[in-house]
């Protein structure tokens, strides 16, 4: 299986470096820009930004220094910074050593320090967070700081991101290794790493024009291709032989063995199988195995791939994290006879699991994998799957890639969604003064959610709908309502219902980071008509057909003539979810082609 990565790494000892940035001081350049070129419409850029970066014993420390213009009324918000800290951590601090606007006035400078009651200090739950609001600020002001940030994350941190939420001129940073540690440090970001892959020497990054990240359209983490810098430790410290230090997935996997094989000692798991029915299927016992899990064990809210001896801990206090819950299950499984492999996830709120090396921030939970009926795979989390709804798990969990922990090396296996499927037939019929609209939808998977909006489908849409009457049928949620609307037409355009669908789908030319959709899906959209003899429908080139990925990526629009009724048909499917920079073209070209019939809309014209 093939990945793409969007980092480097490298190993550094000692070194020492300083730069001045200089405050107060706007370039011709800066006081004139008005617009950024390459990306027209923002409310604010970030003209520069510098860092000295420098770690430490007992964390790092980062002298940073930003400067900001705010280009419309709504950069207003930009205006202002907020910085937070843990007073109680000995290592945790933050100093706001200079801020200030600055603002050009019939071509001179004008200044405006901030001031203390610009300063805002607030404490809840142990955090502390400073805010701070620029005074005179007005478009075409500039903001400016300069701040140290000290902090103890020494394992594993993200102290610089060359990629904002808006568009960034220049971004530098510095480092200084002042410890007597080895450090791995992870450049992230296809820029990034285009620039300085393989530059093992290397102390300073900078990159220009940086769009913001905004551009980050279908991807899961905006996290996972931010230009940004890391850093983890890799093998001193107190922590030399566990997960922080090791380098290896070979080294990983093995600690991980070792610790689930600890957890197991001294339970009888098949007197705890013995307790759950067994039920007619594979699904239905691991229904009713999740089913007692969740009735007689209380998920601790952590997710975890730590554990402690089940025994002694979690089947005593009858309360745990989840990978208690999912080595149990894992145990459970065997002794029914139902093979489930566990594996390492790292949810997509968290960001994708790093392939070249084990990142501990990265190795977030357990899940397992488990062989159902069929030999279908359904990943299932323990502590939080919801038994009735075990097809369909909470997106979260579906991140690309899990690390397997069956059999040595890398592991990795893919892990999709279940397809998810919405089916709308939409009957339309013509009277003298009124139209009447029957539309039936039926949803399963993911469709089944208040954030579909289902009106995206309609063939026609403002329309006055009555109250839709819901139920279920199997699997299918089920919705049909009853649409009147006044007859004041002689003109009526059927296009495609999926062009909302479409354009969610499209991503710029230039790419050049994976692509992510949310889910696999099939939507099919039907509408049926019999016209009046006064009315006639007109249509040219309408019937389409186009495939992709080995038919993975669908669409199909079509016009069918039975009996006296036209049939329209659109469809849609989508079941390959992640695409690798190398696959975008081919992506692409099933979009445009898409797009391109989409053009193709249909006419019922009244003749008479």
């Amino acid at each position: 299986m093939k990945f793409f990565t969007l980092f480097a790494v490298f190993l550094f000892s000692t070194w020492a470096h300083s730069q001045q940035f200089k405050l107060g001081k706007l370039s011709q350049e800066e006081i004139s820009l008005t617009e950024v070129s390459y990306e027209p419409g923002s409310d604010a850029v970030k003209l520069a930004e510098f860092g000295d970066l420098k770690i430490t014993n007992t964390g790092y420390e980062l002298m940073e220094y930003g400067r900001t213009k705010i280009l419309t009324t709504s950069g207003l918000d930009y205006a202002q910074r907020k910085w937070s800290f843990r007073p109680e951590k000995k290592f945790d601090k933050v100093v706001l050593k200079e801020a200030q606007t600055i603002n050009v006035v019939d071509g001179k400078t004008v200044i405006t320090p901030v001031e203390k009651k610009d300063i805002i200090v607030s404490q809840n739950n142990g955090l502390t967070e400073i805010a701070v609001a620029f005074p005179n600020v007005k478009v075409g002001s500039v903001i400016e700081y300069k701040v140290l940030i000290m902090r103890p994350h020494d394992l594993f941190a993200t102290p610089w991101r060359f990629q904002n939420n808006i568009p960034t001129l220049s971004s530098k940073l510095n480092l200084t290794l002042a410890t007597d540690f080895e450090y791995r440090v992870i450049l992230n970001g296809a820029e990034l790493t285009k620039k300085y892959s393989g530059k093992k020497n290397n102390r300073e990054w900078e990159l220009s024009n940086i769009p913001s990240d905004k551009i980050f359209k279908n991807v899961y983490n905006k996290e996972d291709y931010r230009e940004k810098l890391s850093f983890q430790f890799t093998a001193e410290r107190n922590f030399h032989g566990t997960f922080y230090a090791e380098n290896t997935w070979d080294g990983f996997k093995k600690l991980i063995a070792e610790e689930i094989a600890k957890s197991l000692k001294g339970a009888n798991y098949q007197d705890i199988a013995n307790d759950i029915k067994t039920g007619t299927t594979k699904f239905e016992t691991l229904k009713n195995t999740i089913i007692y899990l969740r009735k007689n064990f209380t998920w601790n809210r952590y997710w975890a791939v730590t554990t402690k001896n089940l025994q002694s801990e979690f089947l005593r206090t009858k309360k745990g994290n989840a990978a208690d819950f999912n080595i149990l299950l894992n145990e459970v499984l065997k002794k029914k006879g139902i093979y489930s492999e566990m594996a390492v996830n790292s949810l997509r709120s968290n960001g994708q699991i790093i392939l070249n090396f084990p990142t501990y921030s990265k190795m977030q939970t357990f899940v397992n994998i488990v062989e159902s009926d069929g030999g279908e795979k359904i990943m299932v989390d323990a502590a939080t799957s919801d038994p009735e709804n075990l097809m369909f798990p909470n997106l979260n969990y579906f991140n690309n890639i899990v690390l397997g922990l069956n059999g040595a090396g890398e592991n990795f296996l893919s892990v999709t969604p279940k397809i998810s499927e919405f089916v709308s037939v939409q009957k339309l019929k013509i009277n003298e003064t009124n139209n009447e609209l029957t539309i039936e939808d039926r949803a399963k998977g993911y469709f089944v959610s208040e954030d579909v909006k289902r009106e995206n489908f309609y063939v026609f849409s403002g329309a006055k709908n009555e109250t839709p009457q819901n139920y279920t049928e199997k699997d299918w949620n089920m919705q049909k309502q009853f649409v009147n609307f006044e007859n004041t037409s002689t003109y009526y355009l059927v296009e495609s219902p999926l062009t909302k669908t479409m354009r969610e789908l499209e991503v710029s030319k230039n790419r050049n980071f994976p692509i992510a959709l949310n889910f696999p899906f099939l939507i099919t959209v039907e509408l049926k008509t019999k016209l009046p003899a006064t009315y006639q429908l007109q249509s040219e080139n309408f019937n389409r057909k186009i495939t992709s990925f080995n038919g993975n990526l669908q669409y199909i629009q079509n016009i069918e003539r039975v009996g006296e009724e036209d049939f329209f048909t659109w469809s849609l499917l989508v079941n390959k979810v992640y695409f690798n920079t190398n696959e975008i073209a081919e992506y692409m070209e099933f979009i445009d082609l898409v797009n391109a019939s989409l053009e193709k809309a249909a006419v019922i014209k009244k003749i008479k």
